[in-house]
């Protein structure tokens, strides 16, 4: 069970929260989601900067939803899925929540 409570998962939910809620952070992940991408892969998506993709790379690190590999060809980043899971569980809390005020 997760404490929702806690101030360090309070912390980690507003800042997974935050970055989603940024569209060109959405397009990252969604980019990322269908496998790894180097910054020069991004930057053919994404119409913004080469800082910009450093910087949003750098929160997303930070917070676990993504993770930079070497391969021969240079620094690739990785999409982590299990960084997504406390903001899941968390909206899956609100919908029982939801759900079981539906039913009374």
């Amino acid at each position: 069970m997760v404490d929702f409570d806690d101030p360090n998962n309070q912390l980690f939910l507003t800042r997974v929260f935050q970055a989603l809620a940024n569209v060109n952070t959405r397009k990252i992940l969604e980019t990322l989601a269908h496998g790894p991408c180097s910054r020069g892969d991004l930057l053919l998506v994404l119409d913004t900067s080469t800082a910009r993709i450093v910087e949003v790379m750098e929160i997303l690190h930070t917070i676990g939803l993504v993770a930079e590999k070497e391969t021969r060809e240079g620094k690739v980043y990785v999409f982590n899925p299990t960084g997504l899971d406390l903001g899941r569980s968390w909206l899956e809390r609100l919908y029982s929540i939801v759900d079981g005020r539906a039913l009374k």
